[in-house]
């Protein structure tokens, strides 16, 4: 698949290239055109065309567009769903309901608000003008949509970079931008591996707001580069990024809960924003819980294609991850930390597309693994001997997104209240829960509202 950028009224040819392969294969998905600096100046003015337009829109033509996105994306979910499903090595049925179905409620609640919004006399919401969305690979067309619907429905227009870890989100964008016919510059969808474009969306005075999801590493750049422009402009700036997700089981490991939890870390492989890294296990359960996991792992084969629903040993897409695994694998064995570790044999074909799954456990509370963020399966397997205890050794981490609780849901609530987390789910995973998640600490800057009528998306005017 040739895969473009989507900008409206740009003639630049986009000579530039890079590859995409397949996570499960190693092959080659997708020759993707990178686009460069002059295409983005170029979306920016289109963007604001399409602004001096848009912004004067009535509520009623807002719903309308927004309805007429959500029948695509419902007629369409299979489609996009093993389209983004093959880029980002997850399974189908995964991604079809935690990002096609996730996106559509998001859209459906966007709508709502829109309907419901009634206008007062001492407070007016204006549209910010063009905002950027740039954002992670993770169930992108999902996250995306958490904020590209509110940004559309409070009269902005958007420029979405789209990861280049998985551009065919770039071609469910320009599916639906044609499908709905929608105004001319109000969505551009950029596709590029280009540090230049990235830091141009920050930086440049036509974008009135960055809306930001994925690694800290370029989190900390994309704040970086916003202070050493702060003399000339402010920008709003949302981030969300770094998860060090806890996991909790108070019960021993009958099959149900067993399941519930190796979902939250195996999907995705340490990869996803929603991943468990560190899992915490009271200490009259330890055998039994080692002797599962023991088990599980030793039988535990690399899941094949998107629809291979006999394993949950899904790829890793980043080079990276290979990199950060092997170092800090070392770091666990110079800590004496025991290896829990997938035990089935990689063929060469193999190795360059997965990890082995492993728990590390008596890792020291102030290792890299424990406070870093790691995308890769390297997991912490903790024991405890009180409930209260969680909260002592899970608070360190630098990070606070959200954390999986698993038992008997009376017994849950004051583990609850103790942890430092944006988002506490009691015998679910994270994932499950549709919305973005407002985390705390490092997972969290700037205004975290997400509504159409909030902070972030719009201007607002007090009038006293």
């Amino acid at each position: 698949m040739q895969i473009r950028s989507y900008i409206q009224n740009a003639e630049t040819a986009l000579p530039e290239q890079f590859a995409k392969k397949n996570p499960f294969t190693g092959q080659i998905l997708h020759s993707v055109d990178s686009c460069g600096p002059i295409e983005i100046v170029k979306a920016i003015q289109s963007a604001q065309k399409g602004f001096a337009e848009w912004k004067k829109s009535s509520l009623t033509d807002r719903i309308q567009l927004l309805q007429a996105f959500a029948a695509v994306l419902e007629a369409h979910q299979d489609e996009y769903a093993k389209l983004e499903a093959l880029d980002q090595g997850l399974p189908f049925k995964f991604v079809k309901q935690y990002s096609i179905q996730s996106a559509i409620k998001t859209l459906n609640n966007v709508i709502q608000e829109l309907y419901a919004y009634k206008p007062t006399e001492n407070k007016v919401y204006s549209p910010m003008g063009v905002i950027a969305i740039i954002c992670t690979w993770n169930l992108s067309l999902r996250v995306i949509s958490e904020r590209l619907f509110a940004a559309l429905g409070a009269g902005n227009t958007v420029i979405v970079k789209v990861s280049s870890d998985s551009p065919v989100t770039a071609v469910i964008l320009q599916k639906l931008i044609r499908q709905c016919k929608a105004p001319e510059g109000l969505i551009q969808v950029v596709t590029s591996n280009q540090a230049e474009v990235k830091n141009l969306l920050v930086t440049h005075p036509g974008i009135k707001a960055v809306s930001f999801v994925g690694q800290l590493q370029t989190a900390a750049e994309i704040l970086k580069q916003t202070s050493a422009q702060s003399l000339a402009q402010f920008k709003k700036i949302q981030i969300s990024s770094g998860s060090k997700n806890t996991a909790v089981a108070l019960t021993e490991p009958n099959d149900e809960i067993f399941k519930l939890v190796t979902e939250s870390f195996m999907i995705g492989q340490g990869q996803l924003g929603w991943n468990s890294s560190r899992l915490f296990i009271l200490e009259k359960h330890e055998e039994a819980w080692k002797q599962k996991l023991q088990d599980y792992l030793g039988h535990l084969k690399p899941c094949e294609s998107i629809d291979d629903e006999t394993s949950l040993w899904t790829p890793c897409i980043k080079k990276e991850s290979f990199e950060t695994f092997a170092e800090l694998n070392s770091l666990a064995r110079a800590d004496q930390a025991r290896l829990l570790q997938a035990g089935y044999p990689l063929n060469e074909s193999q190795k360059h597309c997965y990890l082995p799954v492993t728990f590390t456990q008596d890792m020291s509370n102030c290792s890299t693994l424990q406070q870093d963020q790691v995308l890769a399966p390297l997991f912490i397997l903790s024991t405890v001997k009180y409930p209260f205890d969680v909260a002592k050794y899970s608070n360190v981490s630098y990070f606070g997104l959200a954390a999986h609780l698993y038992g008997v849901e009376s017994k849950l609530d004051k583990v609850a209240e103790s942890l430092e987390v944006g988002l506490v789910c009691k015998n679910k995973w994270s994932v499950q829960v549709d919305g973005p998640t407002p985390g705390i600490k490092q997972s969290a800057f700037g205004i975290q509202d997400y509504r159409v009528f909030g902070d972030f998306f719009a201007n607002v005017k007090n009038l006293t």
